[in-house]
């Protein structure tokens, strides 16, 4: 009988069924788009960082501008190409963060010089140290101590250049003491000028904003004729201008053997800050705030140990990433991975838990598909023989074409790729539609007798 040697056939053409859906080629196929997947994923969602970013410091002579080259000289250890900006300082650094056309993507500014009122799309990173508002003043040009800016009201000062972070400055603090800076004894000398027209007694103070550790100030330390004004208002201000912070600075502490100051006095103090655009990439924000910790957490005379890179005293809006790193450190894996290693391994978790929630519940509705889609297909060859069954059972159909049929259908059911637990429903409709042509071959040798 026909269904019979069929039969016999069944188990080899299920097994070739299997390894067809197990071919080297599904699997590629299905390899491939996954790859495709992530790499699409990574690209659009969990984009790489840059392998190049630009700094803007400062002139060529001042603080930030040697320690952009710190952070150029760790970066590139790194793997990230750096380009240093020399520019004229805070102003012109903010600006260029500003401007979507330039390519600067970090920056040097003074705290208290603006706000994130005037610059939204510019964030904080950290604080990386002290800039004192230092007031220099020759001690011959007056017959007491000044400790206001009443004092120095009537006097030639030079409140630095404009557009410099220092004149930024000092404009917001002589506006909390209603002084105009356009008096005609205010002049706008650059830090070199102000020194030397201060020696030479033709002005007699002078506003400059820096580091202690900047080579202009170990000039003023060593000089006897001039002194360091104690800001005896200095905690009035902080309140008012976000980024100032008040500094105690004790006798001596400056220069021992010149005795600058010579008695302890109180300081207005920006925080030279590292800032940058709010798009930077969270892997270099992490990178560079690590490095900070690296470089800069050593005591100095003005800052206790480990008090630089600081979250405090900042002018704008902190980033997230850069606050995340000053308060637990490098993640795990930057802490103990190449960071290009690390980065791609982060990128990888960042794509793969997303993409895991969304399969892994596919993947369970994934049998219930699969075992619709067999079930369909027995259903349309069991339509189709329960059709041509009810032909043989009214007698009216023609014996030729319905064992070609029949024929057909038992094809059709060979061929049919379906797992190995769907082996007895195959054999099931091997022997229905072999008992249909039983019933029709016997029909016939009814008829022949």
């Amino acid at each position: 009988m026909v269904w019979v040697v069929i039969g016999q056939r069944q188990p080899l053409l299920i097994g070739k069924v299997i390894i067809d859906m197990l071919s080297p080629k599904s699997i590629a196929a299905a390899v491939l788009s996954f790859v495709v997947i992530i790499a699409l994923a990574l690209h659009y969602f969990v984009p790489a960082p840059p392998k190049k970013i630009v700094i803007a410091t400062g002139g060529k002579t001042g603080q930030y501008f040697r320690l952009g080259n710190e952070y150029k000289e760790a970066l590139e250890k790194n793997g990230i190409q750096v380009e240093i900006l020399v520019t004229k300082g805070s102003i012109e650094n903010l600006e260029l963060l500003n401007d979507s056309n330039s390519q600067v993507d970090l920056a040097f500014v003074q705290s208290g010089t603006s706000s994130s009122k005037e610059y939204p799309q510019i964030q904080s990173l950290a604080g990386v140290f002290y800039e004192p508002l230092w007031i220099v003043y020759r001690d011959k040009s007056f017959k007491a101590t000044p400790d206001t800016l009443d004092d120095l009201v009537k006097k030639k000062v030079s409140i630095g250049v404009s557009g410099s972070g220092t004149r930024k400055l000092v404009e917001r603090i002589f506006a909390l003491d209603q002084i105009k800076t356009d008096a005609p004894n205010f002049f706008a000398f650059n830090t070199d000028q102000s020194l030397e027209k201060l020696q030479a007694g033709e002005i007699d103070a002078m506003f400059i904003s820096v580091n202690n550790r900047a080579q202009i100030m170990q000039k003023i330390f060593s000089d006897p004729q001039l002194k360091i004004m104690s800001f005896s208002k200095a905690y009035g201000y902080p309140p008012r201008i976000k980024g100032l912070s008040v500094l105690q600075v004790k006798r001596a502490t400056l220069d021992v053997y010149n005795d600058s100051p010579s008695k302890d006095i109180l300081m207005l103090s920006s925080t030279a800050e590292l800032v940058s655009r709010k798009n930077l990439h969270p892997a270099i924000t992490s990178l560079v705030v690590d490095l900070s910790i690296d470089m800069l957490s050593q005591a100095d005379i003005l800052n206790a140990e480990k008090e630089f890179p600081s979250p405090n005293h900042l002018s704008f809006d902190t980033n997230e990433d850069a606050q995340k790193v000053l308060r637990e450190g490098p993640g795990f894996l930057h802490r103990y991975l190449p960071f290009w290693v690390a980065v791609w391994i982060d990128r990888l978790f960042r794509v793969a838990i997303p993409l895991a929630a969304i399969l892994i519940p596919l993947f369970n509705f994934l049998p219930s598909i699969l075992q619709y889609r067999i079930k369909y297909k027995f259903a349309m060859i069991y339509k189709e023989l329960y059709s041509i069954e009810n032909q043989v059972n009214a007698g009216k159909y023609e014996k030729g074409q319905v064992n070609i049929s029949l024929q057909d259908l038992l094809d059709r059911s060979m061929l049919l790729k379906v797992s190995q637990f769907n082996t007895k429903d195959v054999y099931d409709l091997l022997a229905h539609i072999g008992d249909v042509q039983r019933r029709v071959a016997e029909e016939k040798k009814n008829l022949i007798e």
